[in-house]
């Protein structure tokens, strides 16, 4: 086996990029910096295939149900099934889609391109090719668990058995895990591995425990970390096939296929340039004009597959937006009565400094999500606390600290459970 080297870009408890080597023979090596991490000792006659452990704040992961058949149709369908998790446009945005698993849904996860790509040149620069990518949050992946948890310092990481993952503040795992466990379908007891660092007891498992039970029952199984969160990521990552964000615009050649995709791009520039020679032939006009009308059809063809009782399609694209976004006149009301409420309760803060960043409503789920910054956490608890006493239950999705301020994100509905 190749030595394996991966690398973590700088986050809040670490102002420069850290490394693992785990080696086919020595005991695991860490260290600072991209320089070092280029010279790290290898194993003699051995490769090495450099991983990028990107942070789990900086990108979105889940797992979706997909009505789809071919991985052509798949990849079509999931920006749809994703951006309402968005407060960007999906379009401007790097999805990585893994395969489907055993309960039918499909791992994804999403990261703003330019944030994935300023990391893999900066390694280069370092002399260092990326060959894998990877989110550090499906290093917690376990079979025989249904949430995983790993806590140091003042960040939570929780990775769940359905494919969703996140990172929280440590001060919110209570009311995160709460929020998950409520999720869950069924009502057989659930099991939650928890791993913290050596001297860390600062989770109260009683407290915890009894806060969950109120779901459902949770048995907790807390387990000390043996090394650093680093070699724990490493091996979790090392030991398993975890999602890849190196697709599309960002797939590395693998191997001996590097020859043969040179040889695919010279045949690619032939064809290319015939097929321009012929279409000058024909006249540009009339080919984009047909060529408009084949990629209609394929999408209707597309949409009848993954929806055979749809006889009559007119606009492909639109219909399944529709579809998927619920009915408009439903969603308009559930959004004007949501926008109300949250606009008024937020001018009762009026000791506070608040300011909204986006609202995204989805009609399907009937919720509005708001993005705001805020003076502080108690500031989101009193406005949580003001719209469920109105009867607007909220569930709080993050809640970050950033300099001065707290930036969270918020999921309020109209009525029900969240």
């Amino acid at each position: 086996m190749n030595d394996r080297l991966y690398l973590f870009p700088p986050g809040e408890d670490a102002p420069d990029w850290r490394f693992c080597l785990l080696g086919s023979e020595a005991e695991a090596i860490e260290g600072s910096g991209l320089e070092a991490a280029a010279a790290a000792p290898v194993t003699q006659g051995q490769e090495v295939t450099v991983t990028l452990v990107v942070p789990g704040e900086q990108a979105l992961r889940t797992a979706v149900n997909v009505p789809a058949r071919s991985r052509r149709q798949l990849e079509m369908a999931v920006p749809y099934l994703v951006e309402e998790y968005l407060a960007e446009d999906v379009e401007q945005l790097h999805l990585a889609i893994g395969q489907r698993q055993g309960d039918g849904r499909v791992p994804v996860a999403v990261i703003a391109p330019e944030r994935l790509q300023a990391l893999l040149d900066e390694a280069a620069a370092a002399g260092l090719q990326i060959s894998h990518a990877h989110l550090d949050l499906d290093a917690l992946n376990q079979a025989d668990a249904d949430f995983v948890v790993l806590v140091e310092h003042e960040s939570a990481w929780i990775s769940t058995r359905g494919g969703d993952a996140m990172v929280v503040d440590r001060a919110l795992l209570a009311q995160a895990l709460s929020n998950l466990t409520g999720q869950v379908d069924g009502e057989d007891a659930l099991t939650l591995h928890l791993l913290t660092a050596a001297g860390d007891d600062g989770v109260d498992l009683a407290q915890l425990d009894s806060l969950l039970a109120q779901q459902r029952p949770v048995s907790i199984e807390r387990e000390t970390l043996p090394r650093s969160r680093l070699h724990t990521i490493a091996t979790g990552l090392d030991r398993q096939t975890a999602l890849d964000l190196l697709q599309g615009a960002f797939a590395v050649a693998r191997g001996s296929s590097q020859g043969r995709l040179r040889w695919r791009l010279v045949a690619g520039l032939a064809a290319a340039a015939l097929l321009l020679q012929l279409t000058l032939d024909v006249g540009r006009t009339a080919w984009l004009d047909q060529r408009a009308v084949s990629l209609r059809e394929s999408s209707v063809e597309l949409f009848r597959e993954i929806h055979p009782d749809r006889t009559r399609v007119v606009d492909p694209r639109r219909e399944l937006a529709a579809m998927l976004d619920g009915t408009e006149e439903q969603g308009s009301a559930t959004f004007l009565e949501l926008l109300g409420a949250a606009a008024q309760h937020l001018a009762e803060l009026d000791d506070a400094r608040v300011q909204i960043r986006s609202l995204t409503f989805n009609a399907q789920r009937g919720d509005l999500a708001v993005d705001l910054d805020t003076a502080g956490i108690s500031t989101v608890d009193r406005f949580k606390e003001g719209m469920e006493n109105a009867g607007f239950p909220v569930v709080i999705d993050s809640a970050v600290q950033e300099a001065q301020t707290v930036r969270a994100r918020l999921r309020i509905r109209a009525g029900g459970t969240s």
